[in-house]
């Protein structure tokens, strides 16, 4: 046989070999499918008072840029992450953010991160509502202009085959007014006669609802 001939059957063989090892790979290894969605819960929040205070969250938004799944798998660490900037409203029905995929196993050191970022004039996140305090209601609007992250844990997750899974990311609102008393927003500087909450207006209050926003959060993986 020619050199040439023998040089084009080994390049064959060898392509024959690749795409066959390929094949069983991804066969047994197929991909599922995961939503990542996040809600609020709880709108309504009874202030630390001495009197009857409460705040009640009546919209919100959330400009979402990117979800990603972080995990360890067979002591291996893998990372999937799906980029989708939409502007999610938190008082309307579930949203889905994103999808990723990921093969059939069981996960350790699970993390789901929602990233959250300003785009243009409006915040990364923004919520409007009303704080009642001695029969008088006053409009208030907490608004983050810096980016913000969601960052929730779990200790494994089991992704079986041929499934679909969401990632449901909820914030209750409730706890983000902790720490925040009706005091407190009596004293609140108001700017055309609504108790605007960011980094420069009444900023005492605002990092206390950045703080507790990082603690009001969890995830919750399930079947779709």
């Amino acid at each position: 046989m020619k050199p040439s001939n023998i040089l084009l059957s080994a390049i064959v063989l060898a392509a024959a070999l690749f795409t066959s090892c390929s094949k069983n790979s991804s066969g047994s290894n197929a991909a599922n499918a995961v939503k990542f969605q996040l809600q609020t819960t709880n709108r309504t929040s009874i202030l630390a008072r001495v009197q009857a205070g409460s705040i009640q969250w009546t919209s919100g938004f959330g400009n979402t840029t990117e979800v990603k799944f972080e995990a360890k798998i067979n002591s291996q660490e893998i990372e999937r992450k799906s980029q989708s900037a939409q502007k999610v409203d938190l008082f309307a029905a579930i949203n889905t953010l994103g999808n990723i995929t990921l093969a059939p196993g069981t996960y350790n050191e699970v993390e789901f991160k929602v990233e959250l970022n300003p785009s243009g004039s409006e915040g990364s996140l923004e919520l409007n509502g009303q704080f009642t305090s001695g029969g008088v209601t006053t409009p208030v609007a907490f608004k983050i202009t810096v980016p913000v992250e969601l960052k929730n844990e779990k200790s494994n997750v089991v992704v079986t085959d041929n499934s679909t899974y969401k990632a449901i990311t909820t914030i209750d609102l409730s706890l983000i007014t902790k720490g925040i008393t009706e005091s407190m927003l009596n004293s609140a500087v108001k700017t055309n006669g609504t108790i605007l909450i960011s980094s420069a207006v009444n900023s005492n209050i605002y990092n206390i609802l950045v703080s507790n926003l990082h603690d009001s959060d969890e995830v919750e993986f399930e079947h779709d």
